[in-house]
């Protein structure tokens, strides 16, 4: 066993892993969405920026010209505010009734997905006071066209567009609905009809109408209406001609030999070739930072641009690697796990899902890091 003196690590974290974001990566994915479009854009913000960093991001996104900005909760939309935002936050899911004050005070849209949230909207409105609050106060509407999530049904959406037309404390901000399968065009054209049939008399009134999420935004211009919506876009995955802006490194806490045919880690489902002593070196990584454990033995890291595998099951907190074709790293080199040459799609179509699903899943303990290019 080696053990090796240990200094800090010179970033500003008490960790030696750590996620970096790439700022630049950022602007730059903007602009080609931006000038692909031409239209308006809300950056979707939900689950703390697809665990990017929401409140870091969004200065720099409203500073490039974002239009507004898309959240899940009214929690999300509330630290938005906090964090120094001025442009609407429309919260993109369901807002319970209790927080309508919240929403009102903050300027948060709130997005009508029932004809009961309209009253239930006026009895919070006549319970507040709300001296100094601009009334009409802006709602979206959410109508469904086929996900069969959340919405109001294209075929009653114009009641309610009306209602609300006709009140005198609601405005309608936008109205939008959402793809269920964006890559199927087929059915996605026939949820744009839907859509159509619910908006067009609408035409020419000062209401927002948007449908595309990043895939549509991209690969269909008469989806793109008065705005689109960009999530997983403008964090570079999914679409080749975008960067990834996350990059997942660890440093190496300690390195080992192990003799001819050992195990490592538990369940011993990774052993040393019989032939040879192999050099183990150990990173603090683990499930409890969203790195699924069905990737144990599947995955590969970085160092000093040799590829190293990892090995053994990754456990909550740590992993490990065969760096036995790697004589020079030692403790505290740091080895690269993700970058925008080993992208987390790779681990999503090892795991079979999706991308998104794992970027989220890195917020939980790993510290972000901040950089430009």
């Amino acid at each position: 066993m080696t053990i090796t003196h240990r200094t800090q690590s010179n970033i500003s974290t008490q960790r030696d892993a750590w996620v970096e974001i790439n700022l630049s990566a950022l602007e730059r994915n903007f602009k080609k969405i931006s000038d692909l479009t031409k239209t308006k854009i809300m950056a979707v913000l939900k689950a703390d920026a697809y665990g990017h960093g929401a409140t870091t991001l969004a200065p720099i996104l409203q500073s490039l010209g974002i239009k507004s900005f898309g959240v899940a909760t009214v929690d999300e939309g509330v630290a938005l505010r906090n964090s120094g935002i001025k442009i609407p936050i429309v919260i993109l899911g369901a807002t319970p009734f209790w927080s309508f004050e919240t929403c009102i005070k903050n300027d948060l849209t709130i997005t009508i997905y029932s004809p009961e949230q309209i009253n239930q909207l006026k009895d919070s409105l006549n319970n507040l006071k709300l001296t100094n609050h601009k009334i009409p106060i802006p709602v979206q509407i959410k109508i469904d066209t086929g996900m069969n999530r959340l919405g109001i049904d294209f075929k009653d959406a114009k009641s309610v567009i009306n209602e609300i037309i006709k009140s005198d404390f609601l405005k309608i901000e936008g109205v939008f609905s959402h793809l269920s399968d964006a890559k199927d065009s087929k059915f996605s054209y026939i949820q744009k009809e839907r859509f159509d049939s619910a908006v067009e008399a609408y035409n020419g009134m000062q209401i927002s109408k948007h449908l595309a999420n990043s895939y549509a935004a991209i690969n269909y211009p008469d989806f793109r209406y008065d705005m689109v919506r960009i999530g997983i876009a403008l964090y570079g995955q999914e679409f080749n001609f975008l960067e990834p802006l996350i990059s997942l490194k660890g440093r190496v806490t300690e390195i080992h030999k192990i003799s001819k045919g050992e195990f490592v880690s538990y369940e011993r489902t990774w052993q040393a070739p019989k032939d040879s002593i192999s050099t183990i070196a150990t990173v603090p990584i683990g499930y409890a930072d969203g790195i699924d454990r069905k990737l144990s033995n599947k995955i590969s890291g970085t160092y000093n641009g040799k590829t190293i595998n990892q090995v053994g099951d990754i456990t909550m907190d740590q992993m490990m690697f065969d760096v036995t074709e790697s004589n020079d790293i030692k403790v505290n080199d740091a080895i690269t796990l993700l970058d925008k040459n080993n992208p987390i799609s790779i681990w999503a179509a090892l795991l079979n899902t999706i991308s998104y699903e794992l970027v989220c899943r890195l917020k939980i303990r790993l510290p972000r890091i901040y950089t430009r290019d």
